[in-house]
């Protein structure tokens, strides 16, 4: 089915990020069923970060600016995206330790409340509960909102070629994005956090390191959101009364 959009409609810069190290991939068509299904319903330009691609380039870095550029590209799409993609394969019941060491040289601040997708394949059910125990978390740290309904994958929900033969999965992505796009389409900053974050991104390609300590406030100031005072003078209404000595 082809689908026709309005000119007018903006679309939203989507980050897809497979953990799959080998090619073909069950997690990469995850994703890309993922990307597939959210493209049918709205406009979408993608960025797939493939780490069958980029792995092997990931090891041995621990200040960002050792990262090849291809990488450092990666990282700068992650940060200004309207919305992520995510999706790992699960090894000893986590996300594999090279998307994790991606993932540490993110600038911690960019992704306050971008809107975040999680999925994951494993080789059984058993492993579901990475996406509330492993990933979720996660993008917590980054202030991400991460969105209610993720996929997870086994091994029977594909043929042996990696395509997808389950319905069941088929419909849970039907879910997952029509729970998302609510949420996508809102985002104030839709098409504008590229330009917004570009100052973060640089700052961290320079001194950005895994083991370098960062003193951040609580609350995190939202690049989709630059002022949090609307919100909380509604929380928290000022005392306007005129006191008189």
């Amino acid at each position: 089915m082809t689908h026709h959009f309005s000119s007018s409609v903006q679309p939203l810069n989507i980050v897809a990020v497979s953990g799959g190290l080998n090619t073909p991939s069950k997690t990469e068509a995850l994703v890309q069923a993922v990307l597939n299904e959210l493209g049918e319903a709205t406009p979408i330009n993608i960025h797939f970060i493939k780490f069958s691609e980029i792995g092997p380039l990931l090891g041995g870095a621990i200040y960002r600016n050792q990262l090849p550029q291809r990488v450092q590209d990666d990282l700068a799409a992650v940060e200004a995206a309207d919305a992520l993609i995510v999706g790992t394969p699960v090894y000893r019941a986590s996300f594999t330790g090279l998307f994790k060491h991606f993932f540490d040289f993110v600038e911690q601040t960019a992704l306050v409340d971008v809107p975040v997708l999680l999925a994951a394949s494993g080789g059984s059910d058993r492993h579901a509960l990475v996406l509330e125990h492993q990933l979720r978390p996660l993008f917590s740290f980054f202030q991400a909102q991460t969105l209610p309904i993720g996929v997870y994958a086994t091994d029977r929900d594909f043929t042996p070629e990696y395509t997808i033969q389950s319905q069941q999965l088929t419909d849970r992505i039907t879910l997952a994005v029509a729970r998302a796009l609510p949420i996508l389409e809102w985002a104030p900053a839709k098409g504008q956090r590229a330009e917004l974050v570009k100052v973060k991104t640089e700052q961290a390609n320079q001194n950005l390191g895994i083991n370098k300590q960062i003193e951040q406030e609580e609350v995190l100031p939202s690049v989709a959101v630059p002022s949090l005072d609307a919100a909380e003078s509604r929380l928290h209404p000022k005392n306007l009364k005129t006191h008189v000595a």
